[in-house]
């Protein structure tokens, strides 16, 4: 079957904190010893076809405090020329340059299919007024945005910033912009996440780190809400992708229902952008 996994990290080990790169180490020492310190596109991508992975989105964050910096510049980079890799950018809260110059740039020179923003990391509230002039933007531009939310086990991140009903007015007024929930607000926010699928249509659930053995658990209905789930992995913070595709495949849902999760639903969201 094919798999997009819609959260894929990448960046040397000087662009992250000290935390991140001994996080790194201890959850995925293989590649930490192997890629890390001199990470090619091709390297990802041979990896990412040993796990049976399609096609995968590359994640930029701007989190100094936290997990560390790599720029839209970095992941555009990284994937120019490989059709298996897709760019997402976020935004620098703490530059002077104007949020929607920044978007501008990421989504009109460096070629971005989507927005990654990190509350809980760059410490800021998704629903501040200050950024609906880039969602605006997005919502024109048919690009989705991943929202991390939940908590995080990196120092410097802060929790208050991840609670998912924070995008409950962002939902309603860019009913246009596809949201992704990233983490599902983990742990203990899964049934504001779930409500917030429930209430909005442009609203949809990443299982990024979510325990896949207990996902029917968390979210009991979700195969009648199958249009709204979207696999990712969160590489290389684990050794192996292909346990937790394996792991989906098992779930007792329909075909239909896998198919969604592992792909067509990230298809959906990217509006062809692939």
């Amino acid at each position: 079957m094919k798999v997009i996994d819609f959260h894929i990290h990448v960046g040397n080990p000087k662009d992250w904190t000290p935390w991140v790169v001994e996080y790194f180490n201890v959850r995925n020492p293989v590649y930490f010893k192997s890629i890390f310190t001199n990470v090619t596109p091709e390297k990802v991508i041979s990896y990412l076809r040993s796990q049976g992975i399609h096609k995968a989105v590359m994640l930029a964050e701007y989190a100094p405090k936290t997990s560390g910096i790599v720029t839209n510049e970095y992941v555009s980079e990284f994937c120019k020329g490989h059709n298996e890799l897709i760019p997402f950018g976020s935004l620098c809260l703490y530059n002077e340059k104007p949020l929607t110059e920044q978007a501008e740039e990421a989504y009109s020179i460096l070629k971005m299919r989507g927005f990654k923003m990190l509350p809980t990391y760059a410490h800021f509230y998704p629903n501040d007024e200050k950024l609906f002039p880039f969602y605006e933007q997005v919502q024109s531009w048919s690009l989705p945005i991943i929202f991390h939310t939940g908590t995080s086990v990196f120092k410097g991140s802060r929790v208050k910033y991840g609670d998912p009903l924070l995008l409950d007015d962002v939902a309603d007024l860019f009913p246009n912009m596809k949201i992704i929930l990233e983490h599902g607000g983990r742990p203990f926010w899964y049934d504001r996440a779930y409500w917030m699928m429930t209430r909005h249509k442009n609203i949809f659930i990443g299982i990024t780190g979510i325990p896949i053995d207990n996902l029917l658990n968390y979210f009991p209905k979700l195969e009648l809400f199958q249009d709204r789930f979207i696999f990712g992995s969160d590489w290389p913070g684990l050794p192996e992708i292909k346990v937790l595709i394996k792991k989906i495949l098992s779930l007792p849902i329909g075909d239909e229902a896998k198919e969604k999760i592992l792909h067509r639903n990230a298809e959906n969201v990217l509006n062809g952008n692939l």
